[in-house]
């Protein structure tokens, strides 16, 4: 092994309350109902944009008529994420003792998420500085996951190859990225899925918790 990469949301950091209150200060501009954590965990995973239109389907179905009205929408919840990108995340007990743990042993680390990437730039520069060797989120131009762009692109940049390298992610979004990409891939259950969900969706955990996922890395 010498590269392992991670999904952000979920698996390094609990990021759903600053989410949350990006995606209910937008429904509240619209006079929406405001999604609960647990609804906003589920929204997430396939971007920013698809949570937001997932949250106004079931919050707020009449309240926003057309393309054009929810770009305002989006853009009024991005505009107070990128101002309050994590006012409440913290990351997952025993994360940043594991990340040591891996840099120590001279593992390249890496972030691929689907969140904007001003926005990962600036939660990672805040939790984790000078940690990873590669941090993307969103690009224009490159597609979201489960599409493997991202994280080929990863493994290009810091020198491992496919066999050489580990994807950790919390989602059925991550399971389908590290299967296209062919990368060995750890499911982890503490994060935005449950065992139930990941369950329905046809994975089975790897990872109840950090402790059990820094024994198998």
């Amino acid at each position: 092994m010498k590269a392992v990469f991670f999904d952000l949301d979920g698996t390094l950091l609990d990021t759903v309350e600053d989410i949350r209150s990006a995606v209910n200060y937008a429904l509240r501009a619209y006079d929406g109902e405001e999604a609960s954590r647990d609804e906003v965990r589920r929204y997430v995973g396939r971007g920013l944009r698809r949570a937001l239109l997932t949250a106004v389907s079931e919050k707020h179905p009449k309240g926003i008529c057309d393309d054009n009205e929810f770009s305002l929408a989006f853009a009024l919840m991005m505009s107070y994420y990128r101002n309050h990108p994590a006012d409440h995340a913290v990351p997952y007990p025993g994360i940043p003792e594991l990340l040591e743990s891996l840099k120590g042993r001279g593992i390249r680390l890496g972030i691929v998420s689907n969140k904007d990437d001003g926005i990962v730039q600036a939660i990672v520069s805040k939790f984790f500085p000078s940690v990873f060797d590669f941090v993307s989120g969103q690009i224009a131009g490159t597609p979201l996951k489960p599409d493997p762009t991202l994280l080929l692109s990863a493994l290009e940049k810091v020198g491992a190859a496919v066999d050489e390298s580990v994807y950790v992610g919390d989602s059925e979004v991550d399971a389908e990225t590290g299967k296209r990409a062919g990368v060995r891939t750890l499911v982890v259950s503490y994060g935005f899925r449950s065992p139930e969900e990941l369950a329905d969706a046809g994975i089975k955990a790897d990872a109840a918790d950090v402790g059990e996922l820094s024994s198998l890395l």
